[in-house]
């Protein structure tokens, strides 16, 4: 009998042991906190919802604040020094969160200039560069960058606060400086060359903060007067990193024999183009001249003379025609909705080309 009591006790105490350690397991697990990420949120947010470090969140995740998060995935919560803080808000309080300005990202706030958004990029090689992140739907994905030069004696950070309710939902809306001073303003001193140096570095400098986020081929390059001359002859030599373009007060004198050779060579690269010149502007004829020599090599190009401008930039009062300009640059549409009749037109020349 003892020895068959003896027998039994090395399976009790495995048993016993086994029981304490799933509790053990149990009552860890139940402290991990898991967050399952929906759509709008960043890591700064979720963060900030439960009281944590963004390092910390990244740290517990194996991944970089710049990794992209997707809806569905499931993030562990750190712990921290006062878990009972950490309770999720209020479904309203989440709600008002998500609806906040796309402005709160969880980058650093040290390169901001303002409150509306804008950002300073440095450049190697040039001056620097006024942006602001994109906005609206697939924010946080690979999106394209509109950039924006300058006329002579311009102010790229006041000219870029301009342009932004007209641009940052379509992308990144990026406004370098020209190396020359023109009172207090800036120039470019007549070089495209320059203008080409400044366009790619910023291109590459915003990439190398942003990673994949930023597109490097087939953005949008918008100039005015001086800035046109610049836009136009960079351009036809970096048409895969600037295939749209909208020309503002443009000229053929812009344009060399250098330049037509170029514009010959890579016509076929460059996806459309929109000239925009009042009709009071003294530049008006070369502008409608433009726009034949880009037909001419096929280039599908739209213009628009407005009667009551000059030589001018009227972002405030015409909003709605730049704004339409740059939607058609990037979709090649001037709305959201087609008619009947362009949706017949276009199903008739998909049944030809069959």
């Amino acid at each position: 009998m003892r020895r068959s009591r003896l027998g039994k006790l090395p399976k009790l105490a495995i048993a016993l042991l086994g029981v304490a350690l799933l509790l053990i397991t149990t009552a860890s697990s139940a402290k991990q906190r898991v967050h399952v990420v929906a759509k709008g949120h960043t890591l700064g947010k979720i963060a900030h919802r439960y009281h944590v470090s963004i390092e910390d969140l990244c740290k517990a995740n194996h991944i970089s604040r710049r990794d992209p998060i997707k809806p569905g995935q499931k993030l562990v919560i750190p712990d921290d020094e006062h878990p009972a803080s950490a309770t999720p808000p209020p479904k309203h309080e989440e709600k008002k969160a998500e609806e906040k300005d796309d402005d709160k990202d969880d980058e650093p706030s040290s390169d901001r200039v303002g409150n509306d958004g804008m950002r300073v990029l440095d450049v190697p090689g040039a001056g620097p560069a006024y942006y602001y992140t994109p906005t609206g739907p697939g924010r946080l994905s690979l999106r394209p960058v509109l950039m924006y030069l300058h006329g002579r004696g311009g102010h790229p950070e006041r000219d870029c606060r301009r342009w932004a309710p007209v641009a940052r939902r379509l992308g990144w809306l990026v406004c370098p400086s020209g190396p020359g001073a023109r009172g207090d303003g800036r120039g470019w001193n007549n070089n495209w060359y320059t203008g080409q140096r400044a366009a790619v570095a910023t291109i590459q400098a915003l990439r190398k903060k942003y990673g994949r986020r930023v597109q490097l081929y087939g953005n949008t390059l918008i100039g005015f007067s001086e800035g046109a001359y610049v836009a136009m002859n960079v351009g036809v030599r970096e048409p895969r990193t600037f295939n749209r373009w909208l020309i503002l007060a443009g000229n053929t004198t812009y344009w060399g024999g250098p330049g037509l050779d170029e514009l010959g060579k890579h016509h076929r690269t460059l996806r459309r183009v929109y000239l925009i010149t009042g009709e009071q502007d003294g530049v008006i004829d070369g502008t409608r001249q433009l726009k034949e020599w880009l037909k001419k090599n096929r280039v599908p190009t739209r213009i628009s003379t407005p009667k009551d401008m000059g030589h001018e930039l009227a972002l405030e009062r015409k909003a709605s025609m730049y704004r339409a300009a740059l939607i058609w640059l990037d979709r090649g549409i001037t709305g959201h909705k087609h008619s009947k009749k362009s949706v017949a037109r276009r199903g008739k020349s998909a049944k030809r080309k069959r």
